[in-house]
Order: C-alpha cells, then structure tokens, then sequence
C-alpha cells in the first residue's frame, strides 16, 4: 500500500520531540512577549490622564518609558519581572510653578513668578507665607528632576518633598517659599 501522503511522514518520524525544559522556555518567552505587547496597545490607547484608559479627557504631553525582562536559567526555567514604567521629564512650559514670599520682602515672590514665567514655566499667582529662613523648592512626588532643574534659577534653594498639606493651598508641581 502506498503512503497517502507521498512520504512526507517518513521526515517528522526520526525527530526527537521537544524536551519539557525547551517547552517550557519557549511558552515563558510566549508569555512574555505578549505581556510586551500588551502594555505597548495600552500605552497607545491611554492618553495619560488620571482617569481611566480611554477616558476621553484632553491629551497629556507626558511619556513614559516602559520596561520588562525575562531571563532563563541553565536549566531551561525561565522567569518574568514586573514591567517598571517611569514618566517622563516634563518642559518647563508643562511644569506648574507657585512662589510663595516668606522672607518679609514686599514683592519677592511676584518679581521671581515674573523671572520663572519669562523662562518658560507655567506659573500660579504669587502670594505670601509665613516668614521663614532660607529658600526652599518643594517637589510634588514624580517631578523631583523637574524641580530641581528650577531650583538651579532660584538663589541659595534646596529641593525638598512636598509637604503634607501642600503650602499655599493648590496644586502645582514645584512649590517655591521664598526665606530671609
């Protein structure tokens, strides 16, 4: 009788089939290229605001940088970690800046609101705060960079994390206090 399908069989008869460490391998790095490829479509479908993917409201400038890794031992187990995402730096145009004058100076906290707004920073009305020595730069958790690139045109400034209530009541990214 002859072979319906030409010999064709007669190949895929002397392969060894595939070792459970090989199989197991290569379903890992399945799994884990379609995590990649998940978070990849969610990012392109997300537009970075708060709410909910999708959620319709105006797009945001903020990128982020996703990664994930996967690594496989000598004996064919492989193993995933978690995809990290870290946000982008923001522009001084896309980073909001509140000075708030506790030095006594009449004027001190307008006159740097006016130099920060000349440089390109998104800036809140200036007001006044109780006295206090020495400048500071508070930094809203996530823009530590943005704030600390400002402080470098604020005279004798640290950066320091926001605190907890936030001073001068209303949310921006870096908090300016100016001291005596």
């Amino acid at each position: 009788m002859s072979d319906p399908n030409g010999g064709a069989d007669e190949g895929r008869r002397s392969r060894r089939p595939a070792t459970a460490g090989f199989s197991a391998a290569r379903g890992a790095a399945l799994v884990a290229v379609a995590v990649i490829i998940g978070i990849v479509l969610l990012q392109a479908i997300d537009d970075g605001n708060d709410g909910p993917v999708g959620d319709g409201g105006p797009a945001s400038t903020t990128t982020t940088t996703t990664t994930a890794s996967t690594t496989t031992d000598s004996s064919g187990s492989s193993s995933s970690t978690t995809p990290t995402t870290k946000a982008a730096v923001l522009t001084p145009a896309q980073t909001t800046v509140r000075v708030l004058n506790g030095s006594g100076v009449a004027g001190a906290a307008g006159n740097l609101t006016n130099t920060l707004k000349a440089k390109g920073y998104k800036t809140l009305v200036a007001t006044d705060a109780p006295t206090r020595s020495g400048t500071v730069v508070y930094a809203k958790p996530g823009r530590t960079t943005e704030c600390t690139t400002l402080s470098g045109l604020v005279p004798n400034s640290k950066v320091q994390a926001m605190p907890t209530p936030v001073p001068g009541g209303q949310d921006a990214d870096c908090i300016v206090i100016i001291g005596s």
